[in-house]
């Protein structure tokens, strides 16, 4: 009897070794594709009907979506008006139709979240938003309002989804009006869980907004201004900040852009170096309650493509991105510190409006 109850409790051990195993290679299996290019993943889909259910999972694609990685390329307007798009690693950052021909129209690209676009149709004017990883897409009602060409966007997330559903999305825009006094908009917001826009009450008079330069900061819209502030609105309760820019030794300052680092507001600042090792400085501030302080500061050059460095909105927290205002955008892992170049065709005027894109296999809700 002691024989058949050592052997049932060995037996029992070794079972309970093989599950403990088998969760363990599960976990470092999803630890592994975590980090793995959305490209490699659409690949390893076809592996087994295993990692095609792991990879499909909505549980796995918002952690995925969530987790840090660099900046996959950017999306610009061509002279000629059509969507580009430049990699910096062609090999798993190339997209299977950049120029977004799979929309039922040429459209512009507007703003970028967590591998989704939000795209204006160039002759309607709808807004679509896409995952140009998967080239699904979804067409938006018309808005309530006149939104024209001037209209700046952001698109944003929210975060966390709510059980294993699909993400959903707002599209916030700020719009002028046109019977109202110069420099003067309205913000109308569209959200996927009520699938309809809807008008705000206040009225922004911080100035106008900067083209390009929208982002989201914990669930809220933030443009810059032509006053040197920062706007902030929440989409969710109508609460709305206008944020001074930092007043720290601005002598010297050629370019600032907002952005993201670590969930807080960051401004980064391109100035003249008064050292004989750089050109450029360029130094990364970020927004605490209602003060500033210094996150980095980063020195380039000497050298021609470091004489006039603009820095671009930062979406994530891995990357500074700047531009040369020629063909030029250099990529400044903020952990790190290794750079990287991409090389861009772009139209050699500081007025292009580039859009940081990290390629994700996010849902898009239709």
């Amino acid at each position: 009897m002691q024989d058949d109850d050592h052997g049932g409790r060995g037996e029992e051990t070794a079972e309970w070794g093989r599950d403990y195993e088998g969760m363990t290679r599960q976990k470092v299996v999803h630890r592994i594709l975590l980090v793995l290019p959305a490209k490699s993943l659409l690949r390893f889909r076809c592996v087994s009907r295993r990692w095609n259910g792991i990879i499909s999972s909505n549980s796995f694609v918002h952690a995925h979506a969530a987790s840090p990685r660099l900046v996959s390329g950017l999306l610009y307007q061509s002279s000629q008006g059509t969507v580009v798009y430049a990699a910096f690693c062609h090999a798993t950052a190339s997209l299977p139709d950049p120029s977004l021909s799979f929309l039922p129209e040429p459209v512009a690209v507007k703003a970028s979240a967590r591998g989704l676009l939000c795209c204006r149709g160039r002759f309607s004017l709808m807004y679509y938003v896409c995952n140009p990883a998967t080239a699904v897409w979804v067409s938006l009602p018309q808005p309530r309002n006149l939104h024209n060409y001037d209209t700046e966007v952001v698109l944003m997330i929210d975060d966390p989804p709510r059980s294993n559903r699909v993400s959903e999305f707002r599209v916030v825009c700020a719009f002028p009006q046109v019977d109202r006094l110069h420099h003067v908009c309205g913000l109308e917001t569209f959200s996927t869980d009520e699938w309809r826009w809807v008008t705000s009450k206040w009225t922004p008079r911080l100035g106008r907004l900067l083209p390009g330069s929208g982002v989201v900061v914990g669930g809220r819209a933030c443009w810059r201004t032509t006053m040197n502030t920062v706007l902030m609105y929440d989409p969710r309760n109508e609460e709305r900040w206008g944020f001074k820019r930092p007043e720290r030794d601005l002598d010297g300052v050629t370019w600032w852009e907002i952005g993201v680092i670590e969930g807080q507001l960051s401004i980064a600042y391109a100035k003249v170096a008064s050292t004989p090792e750089s050109s450029t400085m360029v130094e990364v501030m970020v927004a605490d309650s209602d003060s500033w302080s210094l996150r980095g500061a980063f020195g380039f050059g000497p050298g021609s493509r470091e004489n006039n460095l603009k820095p671009l909105r930062m979406e994530g927290d891995e990357e500074l991105l700047l531009w040369d205002g020629q063909r030029h955008i250099l990529g400044r892992d903020m952990a790190g510190r290794a750079t990287r170049l991409l090389v861009v065709d772009a139209p050699a005027t500081f007025s292009v409006e580039f859009v940081p894109y990290t390629a994700t296999l996010l849902h898009v809700k239709r």
